[in-house]
């Protein structure tokens, strides 16, 4: 089996790259492509294995065909895609194949929420380690210990970061499941927050052990509630939070890092190298990631792009930040998500207790505008001055060069390409 050639088609994705990383260290022949395969997740592959762009060329002596799972709605006549049906060769999400190859005869850690996903993996994938359990991990960051978004283990223990789009972690069944938060999102495939929900309840009822949860969110509560979950042992870690520091500021991840010690006592190790390993933890790429200090600015990334993730990250550069300025820059991620949650953009742009907010155009991602919604829009319907639209990077480039704000902090928030914007500045 382990001989098998499995070519991941959209391997630069920030979870895709992990799971290729993973099942070439598991004896997999590993190749892949992607419109723009060399970025930092997959820093680690010999160029030689990575295709630019998408040709049935690529599938010579192919086994298996790992997808990004958007290329059955975005891209359905893809060349490879088509070729390999065409030629029998098995096609499966790179998530499926995770599931169902790299995952098989592990004790398997699953984090899943709609925030918090990454940051908490990180911190379990860390705890275990700090442990002496060596753990697999997969995620969708890269963890600066690592430099890379997954660290391969030799043990039984597997922590991955388990996504609900596309109903995506049911191709995995966790011994150990995480639940942060559930609050709606991904509208361009849940048709509302029951469908939304439902798709986590069949995820928790595929959990083998324990489900580590935080029922004080109202969407864990329905969720829990909405399907009972028979002889699986449910631990509330929100009546259990940590009372140490942490490295990493915000509520939010007081709340992360209660959720990874209760794993940490569900795996029997000494509280006392849970607390030092938690205390110690550092953070991740794009998680109020500090990218350095241009024009006598200091310069911070984060990957907040749900009204509930900025209102939180936000908050945390509030209190780490009391005597300055803060400005922030904002790209909205997908039309869908922009036009379904409208009104909580608003209301939270509205409260922000900020100097400045820059909102720049929607970042597509895998979609296609129809029209029905801009970013235009949704500054007018926030109404304060201090709210202003700039559609591109370089003009917001040019806008924040020209700046007099003094004694500023500058937060670049979103999941699109706006990280290469904070770079960009941070490197003026």
């Amino acid at each position: 089996m382990y001989n098998k050639n499995i070519h991941f088609l959209g391997i630069g994705g920030s979870g895709a790259s992990a799971a290729a990383s993973i099942a070439k260290a598991q004896g997999y022949q590993v190749s892949g492509c992607d419109k723009t395969p060399f970025n930092e997740f997959t820093k680690t592959f010999d160029k030689k294995i990575l295709f630019t762009g998408h040709s049935p060329n690529h599938l010579k002596g192919v086994d298996i065909l790992a997808v990004t799972p958007a290329i059955y709605s975005l891209d359905p006549q893809n060349p490879e895609l088509v070729a390999a049906k065409k030629q029998k060769i098995s096609v499966l999400t790179w998530q499926q194949f995770m599931g169902k190859f790299l995952q098989k005869d592990k004790f398997v850690i699953a984090v899943c929420g709609t925030h918090g996903k990454s940051t908490t993996c990180a911190m379990v994938g860390q705890l275990l380690e700090d442990a002496g359990l060596d753990p697999t991990v997969e995620l969708g960051a890269i963890v600066p210990k690592w430099k890379a978004n997954y660290r391969i283990g030799k043990s039984k223990y597997f922590v991955t970061e388990a996504d609900e789009f596309n109903d995506n972690f049911l191709a995995t069944q966790p011994d150990i499941t995480v639940v942060t938060n559930i609050e709606m999102d991904h509208p361009e495939y849940f048709k509302d927050f029951d469908a939304y929900k439902n798709s986590f309840k069949n995820f928790l009822g595929q959990t083998k052990e324990k489900i580590i949860a935080n029922p004080a969110n109202p969407g864990v509560k329905q969720t829990l509630a909405f399907h009972p979950m028979g002889t699986k042992v449910i631990i509330d870690y929100s009546k259990q939070l940590i009372d140490f520091s942490l490295n990493v500021p915000g509520q939010y991840n007081i709340m992360n890092a209660s959720a990874a010690f209760q794993v940490g006592l569900a795996l029997n190790i000494n509280p006392k190298i849970i607390q030092k390993s938690l205390a110690g933890y550092s953070g991740i790429g794009r998680r109020f990631e500090h990218l350095g200090k241009s024009q006598g600015v200091e310069v911070y990334s984060d990957f907040a792009h749900h009204p509930t993730e900025i209102k939180v990250t936000l908050e945390a550069a509030g209190e780490k930040f009391p005597d300055q300025n803060l400005v922030v820059v904002f790209q909205p991620h997908m039309f869908s998500r922009t036009k379904t949650l409208f009104s909580d953009f608003v209301k939270v742009f509205q409260k922000a207790r900020v100097k400045k907010i820059i909102i720049m155009d929607i970042y597509p991602s895998r979609e296609i505008d129809t029209g029905l919604v801009n970013s235009q829009q949704l500054v007018q319907a926030v109404g304060k001055s201090s709210v202003e639209y700039i559609p591109n990077a370089q003009q917001v480039l040019k806008k924040l060069k020209s700046d007099s704000t003094p004694n500023k902090v500058i937060f670049f928030l979103g999941a699109g390409d706006i990280h290469q914007l904070a770079q960009d500045f941070a490197s003026l």
